[in-house]
């Protein structure tokens, strides 16, 4: 990612279709190319031909980048559209408003590093394991166990995070939440607190967005006090409950990307270990 990563409010400008795989390009048709095949028949969308996918902007995951849609797990969904003949939506907006999107029909699905937890299984389709992206902790001592963090004078984490309120207690007031990592990642620049928790996709993102002389990403260490680091998060791509159809050809369609390599180089291509490629068995935090 050489390119400076464009924010919300660029994001928030696209409106207009990006095209994908068989489909030719149109000005105004949401239509695919009736010459392209997919890979799973009666796949069902909101608009038929387009995939209506709701994003915000979450390096590395998915963001907008010199007019193009990228992440990791933004070339995924473009991958998916391809094969199955449907042309990409893009619908910006607040990370708090995606699941409910999908949830109340307004998208057919969303991304950026959506875990599959018992809550999200309530009111959408949880898609097959995307990647993992462990809990982890950024700081200038190299430190990865929960012991270590519990023996920092400050640390910084994000209010959404899974497992926040074991995290609150661990601490107590030695620990600052944050409603962006931005925020988060400025005040550990400016030593302000002296680590950083968060999700590992977001962490190396955010130190390569704000380089920090020493600082390391290193995934905590399994321990039952924050129980994310025991079962850790795997992203997926949510559908709407009723939707089946569509939620069971992404599941094919990840399968397939994962046995074939796709989602390994794409891991490795931004900053991943290819490790995080292999999800394992579905999980629910």
């Amino acid at each position: 990612m050489k390119n400076r990563m464009i924010r919300i409010a660029a994001l928030g400008a696209v409106t207009a279709l990006l095209l994908t795989g068989c489909s030719a390009p149109q000005e105004s048709s949401g239509s695919a190319n009736q010459s392209c095949k997919p890979a799973h028949d009666g796949v069902e969308t909101i608009t038929p031909g387009v995939l209506t996918v709701a994003t915000y902007d979450y390096p590395p995951f998915a963001y907008m980048e010199e007019g193009k849609f990228v992440g990791i797990e933004g070339e995924i969904m473009n991958r998916i559209a391809e094969m199955e003949c449907l042309e990409v939506k893009l619908v910006p907006g607040d990370s708090s408003a995606m699941i409910t999107s999908v949830q109340t029909g307004r998208a057919d699905t969303t991304l950026g590093s959506w875990y599959r937890t018992a809550e999200r299984a309530k009111v959408v389709r949880l898609s097959e394991p995307v990647v993992t992206s462990p809990l982890s902790v950024v700081s200038t001592t190299g430190i990865s166990t929960v012991d270590e963090i519990a023996a920092l004078d400050t640390v910084g984490a994000g209010q959404a995070l899974v497992g926040i309120e074991e995290l609150q207690a661990l601490l107590g007031d030695r620990l600052k939440l944050y409603t962006t990592n931005d925020a988060e990642f400025a005040d550990f620049q400016a030593g302000r607190i002296k680590g950083a928790v968060l999700g590992l996709g977001a962490a190396v993102a955010l130190l390569k967005l704000y380089p920090i002389e020493g600082a390391t990403v290193k995934p905590i260490e399994a321990d039952p006090r924050l129980s994310a680091t025991v079962n850790v998060g795997q992203t997926n791509f949510p559908v709407n409950l009723k939707n089946e159809s569509l939620g069971k050809a992404i599941d094919a369609d990840i399968a397939t990307l994962r046995k074939e390599g796709f989602i390994a180089k794409l891991a490795e291509k931004y900053g991943f270990p290819a490790e995080i490629a292999e999800p394992g068995e579905p999980n629910l935090l």
